[in-house]
């Protein structure tokens, strides 16, 4: 098996677990309160940690589909609830605040970068495709600790019905023209290491003109079942340095899930300017 050559830290939080393997950086990921674990793969060790941090979210105005609510979020210290704004946060893969959300059926992703506001608050637009509550996990590094969290607070009032989830297994996701294609080089298994890889394609020719979307050629974000744990994936190998890279056609991961059952996951890269999130489905054993 390929190694991954930079360092890959799986957090266990008190309502789930986060999953974080970067690219060729390495970070060190803490964990949150009422956790029982956290374990470091690679040349680099990591100290357990509790959660600093808690993440506050006020709209102005109730969530309905496809109309836009301004959210206006807070980030406190646990200790002493000293507000975190921008100049208390370092910048990690080109911005300094990273909202990654999705709706109970595990269908309407969107990862959203808010802008500081007055009093050390952020705000963000947000556009709901469906009716109901979203789950937003807040992807954050603190200048003080120099330790990346993962903060969660949901948004929005239950729409009362049962959500389902589709458990379809999908490795090939067609948008447009281009057709990704998820592969793993083995049975993807709770508690271990696996290889997987996307190769993108335009009328079936190989597409390598993927351009570079957040100081990366892709991301790779997954979502449990359990609606509780969340994987977040950068492509192994060289990043871009400039906008006028260019990436593909095949990128290349390293995933160790941590619980069996259903992963939603949804690759985003930017072609033409914008960007686009193909959709996949894995069972974990």
């Amino acid at each position: 098996m390929k190694l991954l050559r930079t360092l890959l830290i799986t957090t266990v939080l008190a309502t789930g677990s986060v999953a974080y393997a970067a690219g060729e950086h390495l970070s060190r990921y803490p964990t949150p309160a009422g956790s029982h674990e956290a374990m470091g793969h690679g040349s680099h060790d990591t100290a357990e940690m509790k959660n600093t941090i808690k993440l506050s979210l006020m709209p102005q105005g109730t969530l309905s589909p496809r109309k836009t609510t301004k959210i206006t979020a807070k980030l406190t210290l646990l200790m002493g609830d000293k507000v975190l704004g921008d100049a208390d946060l370092k910048e990690a893969h080109t911005r300094k605040l990273h909202l990654l959300v999705v709706d109970p059926s595990l269908s309407d992703y969107h990862h959203i970068h808010p802008v500081p506001a007055k009093n050390g608050k952020w705000t963000f637009d947000f556009t709901p495709k469906i009716n109901g509550r979203y789950r937003i996990w807040a992807d954050v590094l603190p200048i003080a600790t120099n330790k990346q969290e993962y903060v969660m607070a949901d948004l929005g009032i239950p729409s009362g019905k049962k959500t389902k989830i589709n458990k379809t297994t999908n490795m090939v996701s067609k948008i447009n023209d281009y057709t990704f294609t998820l592969a793993l080089d083995d049975e993807p298994k709770a508690g271990q290491a696996v290889m997987g890889s996307i190769t993108i394609s335009k009328d079936g020719k190989s597409f390598n003109q993927l351009e570079p979307v957040m100081g990366a050629f892709a991301h790779v974000v997954g979502f449990s079942e359990d609606y509780e744990s969340i994987l977040h994936i950068h492509p192994m190998g060289r990043e871009p340095t400039s906008n006028t890279e260019r990436g593909g056609p095949k990128l290349e991961f390293h995933i160790e899930p941590k619980k069996a059952g259903f992963i939603k996951l949804f690759a985003q890269v930017k072609i033409d300017g914008k960007e686009v999130f193909a959709p996949f489905g894995v069972i974990v054993k």
